[in-house]
């Protein structure tokens, strides 16, 4: 079973192969039959030292952690090693999307609304206070509504034609587990969800493989998808009575 090594900014996850470590949005693959050795120098750093000298540093969570995945590491080493060392590492960027595309517009909404709420004090006086208090049900309505929605549309297209596989967790990162799963044709993918597990079972959509979920009881998934767009719905109608009635 392979372990992952959770540090500040970085995550180390191995398999039979190669040794893949994930660090501010870049992602470098290491063959195993590049590696001369993996040490512990502190009790929270692993060093992978390469074939041709070259050293790679990831510094751990824990001293117990860092210790357990250095051995593991170090009993996969293949007895035949390859001197090319570091010309067999590959790095590539992640699929971890700027910041920005989502603090971007956020910024733009926040200044719409206060120049919104701003003519509204002037013009409407006490009538600001449901601009102001009606954002909570209004964003509370928007995420449990739109989000049920879309939910529902991705589970009835994996229900008609979808592939269940198991996959394996390679990473954890903001409080989400990111798996890793094959699809038929051999090609791998990844998916993530809140659920905290070494392997899970995935059901992706074959013309469209990114296209994931895990696996749910289905009474489960019908009672949370219909806890999200009802209550959902409503919720929304309040906030925007409340926040945009004043145009009416």
């Amino acid at each position: 079973m392979s372990q992952i090594l959770n540090g500040r900014r970085v995550t180390a996850t191995y398999d039979a192969e190669a040794l893949r470590i994930d660090r501010s949005g870049r992602r470098t693959d290491i063959p195993l039959a590049a590696v001369r050795e993996v040490r512990t120098p502190a009790e929270r750093v692993v060093e992978v030292v390469l074939t041709d000298g070259v050293v790679h540093r990831v510094e751990g969570g824990n001293p117990t952690a860092t210790s357990a995945f250095a051995t593991a590491l170090s009993g996969l080493l293949p007895q035949r090693r390859d001197p090319a060392g570091s010309a067999l590492v590959t790095t590539s960027g992640s699929r971890e999307t700027s910041v920005w595309w989502f603090f971007g517009p956020l910024i733009l909404l926040v200044l719409a609304y206060l120049g919104y709420a701003g003519w509204v004090a002037s013009t409407q006086g006490v009538r600001v206070l449901g601009v102001i208090v009606g954002l909570l049900p209004l964003f509370i309505g928007l995420l449990l509504f739109f989000g049920g929605l879309e939910e529902t549309s991705r589970r009835i297209t994996l229900a008609r034609r979808g592939i269940t596989v198991e996959a394996y967790a390679t990473s954890r990162r903001r409080g989400s587990t990111y798996y890793r799963y094959t699809d038929a044709d051999g090609r791998e993918h990844f998916y993530n969800c809140q659920r905290n597990v070494q392997r899970t079972h995935i059901v992706y959509d074959p013309r469209n493989p990114g296209t994931a979920a895990h696996v749910q009881w289905p009474p489960f998934l019908l009672l949370k998808l219909f806890t999200m767009i009802v209550p959902g719905g409503l919720v929304l109608v309040v906030g925007v009575v409340m926040v945009f009635g004043a145009l009416w």
